[in-house]
């Protein structure tokens, strides 16, 4: 996956840049491995600094989710914690989807078997 972390009218240090990288490629492909691209802008907004994170984990698949708070590491860790929390989600929601299907068919052969022996 690609990162990118980029800053809006402030300088975004190599500590801050390492921090958001591993965090996110850790979080990220957690629950897709094969994501394609994120994004981390900071800004600053009057005395807090806000994180938006923009991940594109597939074909129109995207996440976000920002975070204000008094120190950007800090901002940073909200937006990455609700934006796992929408993945984990979305991953759960297709793991019971699929498992759903896989439920319906085996009982649709069930009731088909029940029919053939009467």
């Amino acid at each position: 996956m690609q990162i990118s972390v980029s800053g809006q009218h402030i300088d975004i240090g190599d500590a801050l840049r390492s921090h958001v990288e591993e965090h996110m490629a850790t979080s990220v492909e957690k629950y897709f491995g094969n994501a394609i691209e994120g994004k981390v802008v900071f800004s600053r907004e009057a005395h807090l600094f806000r994180a938006d994170i923009n991940v594109n984990a597939g074909h129109e698949i995207q996440f976000q989710g920002h975070g204000e708070a008094d120190a950007p590491y800090a901002a940073f860790d909200l937006a990455l914690e609700r934006t796992a929390k929408q993945l984990r989600r979305h991953k759960r929601k297709l793991r019971d989807h699929h498992r759903a299907e896989g439920a319906k068919d085996v009982a649709g052969v069930d009731d088909a078997d029940d029919k053939v022996e009467d």
